[in-house]
């Protein structure tokens, strides 16, 4: 009887789940593999010691994080918005600007909950695919096309992309933000640390952009959920409006901020992870049947002969990457970068299992 009562759009639905299996080493979830710096630990337990008041509701507006953000990338406060990781934010951007039947255009592969937040919040998708056999490369032009023959009221673009890792250029940004005005053009850049580069410098020229950041990734704060989103203040004040109340608890937007403020610690891990990315993949592309593409993130897709089989037999020998079950990326798996001893053990598994298929 409860199937018969959920919207029709959702009774297919396959939601999104994650790896719960025990591991040796973790390579499915584009995490960190460092932990709380210890000047951080320090610092927090000292707080929690004096007394953290997690009695009272936590500040909904998240004001010292967002000084702390607005004085790093030196923008007005009053256009960041905090969310429980940037995937919160996907959701509250698609409920604020998003009616029924309303189109979001967005790349395909790319992360899940583009699509999922889209039909929840009873949008209409339009899907640009990247294609295979251009790297999976952004046309932007389609893109553009795409917007305005659809009328699309939002456009959401992802760079670094997960999964493929390719880059799309400020140039081009720029070029979809000025020939789409009226659309609300969305730049996720999640694992942008480790591409060094974003779209905040075209802030100022676009108050249809939209950026969000995550802590996730390169702070290594997955567990904390916390993301943030850039923008002009007109678009701050509309997000808001739709943002759940005291929706960031005390203590992550605490850890959030000591996090943030240990630049020359959070500096030299995506320095570390970067060289690592250069390593991985020097060392993938020597192992027979193994094929790589270029990544900007920290994550590598690897092109297999029997990927899911491959995927299968690493996770029985305690290996956890990610697979996939659509036509396109099953062939392929998505490599986290690890540090040096996780990745020499993947590398040595999957030469393994490569030369005795």
């Amino acid at each position: 009887m409860i199937h018969d009562l959920i919207r029709p759009e959702l009774k297919d639905f396959v939601p999104y789940t994650t790896n719960q299996v025990s591991y040796r080493v973790k390579l499915d979830a584009n995490e960190s593999p460092f932990d709380l710096p210890m000047s951080v630990r320090k610092k927090l337990a000292d707080i929690i010691m004096e007394g953290p008041e997690l009695n009272l509701y936590p500040d909904t507006d998240s004001i010292e994080l967002r000084k702390t953000l607005s004085a790093y990338w030196g923008v007005d406060m009053e256009g960041i918005v905090v969310g429980t990781g940037s995937d919160q934010l996907i959701q509250v951007l698609v409920n604020t600007f998003v009616g029924k039947g309303d189109k979001v255009v967005y790349p395909v592969p790319s992360f899940g909950m583009y699509k999922i937040d889209t039909v929840i919040g009873g949008g209409s998708t339009v899907e640009v695919a990247l294609k295979e056999d251009n790297g999976f490369e952004y046309d932007i032009d389609e893109f553009i096309s795409k917007a305005k023959d659809e009328k699309a009221k939002m456009v959401i673009l992802c760079t670094p992309n997960n999964p493929t890792g390719n880059l799309l250029s400020l140039r081009n940004i720029e070029k979809i933000c000025s020939m789409c005005p009226n659309t609300v053009i969305v730049v996720d850049e999640a694992y942008a640390e480790f591409a060094e580069e974003s779209a905040v410098e075209l802030l100022p020229k676009f108050e249809n952009l939209i950026i969000l950041r995550t802590l996730s990734k390169a702070y290594g704060l997955a567990g904390i959920r916390c993301g943030y989103s850039l923008s002009g203040k007109a678009i701050a004040d509309e997000i808001n409006k739709v943002k759940p109340p005291f929706n960031i608890s005390s203590l992550s937007q605490l850890v959030a901020k000591l996090v943030f403020e240990e630049r020359e610690e959070i500096d030299r891990r995506i320095k570390y992870l970067t060289e690592q990315r250069t390593y991985l993949a020097e060392e993938l592309k020597k192992i027979e049947g193994a094929t790589i593409f270029p990544s900007g993130a920290n994550y590598i897709l690897v092109k297999l002969p029997d990927a899911q089989g491959v995927a299968k037999e690493l996770e029985r020998r305690g290996i956890l990457v990610r697979s996939y079950g659509d036509p396109v990326l099953s062939k392929y798996i998505r490599v986290t970068v690890g540090s040096k001893e996780q990745n020499d053990i993947l590398l040595e598994e999957l030469a393994s299992i490569l030369a005795s298929a």
